[in-house]
């Protein structure tokens, strides 16, 4: 799910909105705006971004970085949470593994199945159902693979219950892969100073609400019409890190890098290769995105 993704606030003019009653609450409003966004990623003016034209006809949407931490994926389970309109998840399934996709979104999934039937991968199957009810909605089910691709952290509530359902999921031994944005893309914003455009932080790293804002957009297409009104937690490392060491994960790798699968702030990025992007020359670089892989033990 840029999948997912924290990318609203720095693509648009977005101002805050009022939090939340409950986390019920959030969950409910942030459904409503990837229902209202799924077939404008899959089909309208959002498909540009992610490329769907390329990759109906064959390109990939994983970075290589992925496709090498990972390793050999053919014939295994592979779970993707939060997989949005799948164009992930099937290119998993490209590579030999036996997919499920999982979202919340009734109108992702949609989308997602279409494209499965366009690609003709027959064996796909993709989930209705929150995280938080995963493993119940798969019935018992675990997989030797779990993956949580780009953007997909900031839309859940609790990363321990996160951690939790994805070691009901994981077998014994299977691994748990992501891929997400860094602490300074989603906390930090370019201002205009007497000494030229500098990044200063805008949000509290440490504040464990959501962050409420309301705006028109998409990071897929800046001038969509139409007010959403979402809501994200931000997350230090330790937090993800820990939320899994303490649900019985064994870190394996946690590579950070300089390439980022959205473009936040446009005036300061150029692309780096289909679907990612970098600061350009000139400006001070920092940690865009890291992935994490680790072991049910």
């Amino acid at each position: 799910m840029i999948s997912t993704m924290h990318a609203l606030a720095f693509l648009m003019a977005w101002r805050r909105a009022p939090p939340p009653e409950s986390d019920k609450q959030a969950i409910a409003e942030n459904h409503a705006s990837w229902d209202s966004l799924a077939q404008v990623h899959a089909q309208g003016s959002g498909a540009e971004f992610y490329r769907i034209e390329q990759w109906l006809a064959g390109e990939c949407k994983l970075g290589p970085w992925e496709i090498e931490e990972m390793g050999d994926v053919a014939g295994k389970s592979l779970l993707h949470l939060q997989c949005h309109i799948g164009t992930d998840t099937l290119s998993w399934a490209r590579r030999g593994a036996r997919v499920t996709g999982l979202d919340f979104s009734q109108n992702a999934l949609t989308e997602a199945r279409r494209f499965a039937e366009i690609l003709g991968i027959d064996d796909a199957r993709f989930i209705h159902s929150t995280v938080a009810d995963a493993a119940d909605s798969l019935e018992g089910e675990k997989f030797d693979i779990l993956y949580t691709g780009r953007g997909a952290l900031c839309w859940l509530p609790d990363l321990d219950e996160w951690a939790s359902v994805c070691a009901k999921l994981v077998k014994s031994g299977g691994l748990i892969y992501l891929e997400e944005s860094t602490p300074f893309v989603n906390t930090l914003e370019p201002r205009e100073t007497s000494e030229g455009s500098l990044f200063a932080p805008k949000y509290d790293l440490f504040y464990e609400g959501p962050i409420s804002e309301i705006g028109e957009g998409s990071y897929a297409d800046p001038e969509l019409e139409g007010e959403r009104v979402t809501h994200c937690w931000e997350y230090r490392y330790d937090t993800v890190i820990n939320a899994l060491v303490n649900n019985g994960f064994q870190i394996e790798s946690f590579v950070e890098r300089d390439e980022l699968f959205f473009d936040p702030w446009p005036d300061k990025f150029e692309p780096s290769r289909p679907n990612y992007w970098r600061l350009k020359e000139g400006e001070v670089r920092f940690p865009l995105s890291f992935t994490l892989k680790a072991r049910r033990v």
